[in-house]
């Protein structure tokens, strides 16, 4: 389905709108001069913004049918929706029992695949993206993802 850009920007203003709501109510971290609420108030500004420049566009550019469903008529697309969901629900079972950059890159090298990336670059980028949001959470975060064979070798 493609939705209109006001709807999407709608939706977007509401989604920070919720965010901002949530994380204004986190503790600050004694000693800090920043706390909890940092990350997830910057993330909700820049949804916000994106909401906002979504809905001026879609206002300025004139009268759009706010949902069309013309993806249903593409060869494939009802079997790349499904796998899509079949590869989150993968993701959501596997991550506890083989960890979190096994799981990732198996998930996003699918995903790639979906979308007709060449086999090598979506095992590489997929990989990397994983490996880097791992070590980013890990390292920088100090927020623990799942554990496996792979994060036995990393810091």
């Amino acid at each position: 389905m493609r939705f209109s850009d006001l709807i999407l920007g709608l939706l977007l203003l509401a989604g920070a709108a919720v965010l901002f709501s949530a994380a204004s109510g986190l503790p600050p971290i004694p000693g800090q001069a920043y706390g909890a609420d940092v990350f997830p108030v910057l993330t909700a500004a820049g949804l916000a913004a994106c909401g906002f420049i979504l809905a001026v566009g879609s206002v300025r550019a004139g009268p759009f049918p706010l949902a069309q469903a013309t993806w249903v008529r593409t060869p494939g697309a009802g079997f790349r929706a499904a796998a899509t969901i079949a590869l989150v629900l993968a993701y959501i079972a596997l991550t506890p029992l083989i960890g979190f950059v096994a799981t990732a890159t198996v998930v996003l090298t699918g995903l790639f695949l979906l979308v007709r990336v060449p086999l090598v670059q979506a095992i590489g980028i997929a990989l990397a993206t994983a490996l880097f949001t791992y070590l980013s959470f890990n390292m920088l975060l100090r927020v623990p993802l799942p554990r496996g064979l792979v994060e036995g070798f990393l810091p």
